[in-house]
C-alpha cells in the first residue's frame, strides 16, 4: 500500500496529472463559494435577533458550523468532482506502469457521475447521522477522530476501488475482489480520508488516491490470480 502511493506521488508531474489538478482546484473552490454565497443570502437573514451581541454570536457561531461542515463533507465532495476526470488518470497511471496490460474500458460519463452522486450522497447521510458523535469527541477527543477515518476510510476505500475496478471487472467479479480484500482497502481509505483533510494536500488528494488505488486494484488482482 505504500509503494501504490509513493508511485502516485511520483506521478504528479505527469501533464494529464496537472492539468485535472487545475480544474478539480477550481471545481472544489467554486463549488464551496456558491454554498458559502447560499448560506449568506438565504440562510442568515433567517437568524435574527433584537439584541446585538447576540446577532454577532449567531453570525460567528454560522461561520463555524460552515468550517466544520466544509472539514467533514470535503472527502464526498472532493470525490465527485474528482470522478468527473477518473478516467484521465487512471489511464496515464496504466500507460505508465501497466502497459502490457489491457488497457481499462471508461465508464460513461453520464454512469460514472451517477455512482459518484450516490457515494456522495450516502456519505453525507452518514456523516450527518454520526455528527452526535463528532460533537461528542470535543469532549472525548480520540472517539470523533477515530469514527471519522473507520467511516470515511470505508466509504472511499469501496468509491476509489469501484470506480478504478469497474473499468476492468464485470460488477459481480468487482464486489467479489472487495469483500476478499476488505480490510486491506479500508486501511487504504483511511489514508485517503486522512490526505483529503490536511490542508493543501486535500486538493490533491483525490489524484493520489485514484492513481494509487490503481496501483492497489492491479496488485490485489494478481493476488487472486496467483
Amino acid at each position: 500500500m505504500i509503494g501504490a502511493f509513493r508511485k502516485a506521488a511520483g506521478q504528479l508531474s505527469d501533464p494529464a496529472f496537472r492539468g485535472v489538478l487545475i480544474k478539480s482546484i477550481l471545481l472544489t473552490l467554486g463549488l464551496y463559494l456558491v454554498l458559502l454565497w447560499a448560506a449568506f443570502t438565504f440562510v442568515a437573514p433567517l437568524i435574527s435577533f433584537d439584541t446585538a451581541w447576540l446577532e454577532w454570536l449567531a453570525e460567528a457561531g454560522g461561520v463555524v458550523v460552515f468550517l466544520i461542515a466544509a472539514f467533514l463533507f470535503f472527502p464526498a465532495i472532493a470525490t465527485l468532482i474528482s470522478s468527473l476526470f477518473l478516467d484521465q488518470i487512471a489511464a496515464a497511471v496504466e500507460a505508465r506502469h501497466y502497459p502490457a496490460d489491457p488497457p481499462g474500458q471508461g465508464l460513461p460519463a453520464l454512469a460514472s457521475l451517477s455512482l459518484s452522486l450516490r457515494f456522495t450522497l450516502v456519505a453525507l447521510a452518514l456523516n450527518l447521522l454520526v455528527l452526535p458523535i463528532y460533537l461528542l469527541g470535543f469532549f472525548l477527543p480520540p472517539l470523533n477522530i477515530v469514527v471519522f477515518y473507520a467511516l470515511n476510510g470505508y466509504l472511499l476505500s469501496r468509491e476509489y476501488f469501484e470506480l478504478v475496478s469497474s473499468r476492468h471487472l464485470p460488477p459481480a467479479a468487482m464486489h467479489r475482489l472487495r469483500r476478499a480484500e476488505l480490510r486491506r482497502l479500508w486501511v487504504s481509505g483511511a489514508v485517503i480520508a486522512f490526505l483529503l483533510t490536511v490542508p493543501l494536500v486535500n486538493f490533491v488528494a483525490p489524484l493520489l488516491a485514484t492513481a494509487a488505488m490503481v496501483h492497489i486494484f492491479k496488485n490485489l488482482q494478481a493476488r487472486q490470480a496467483s
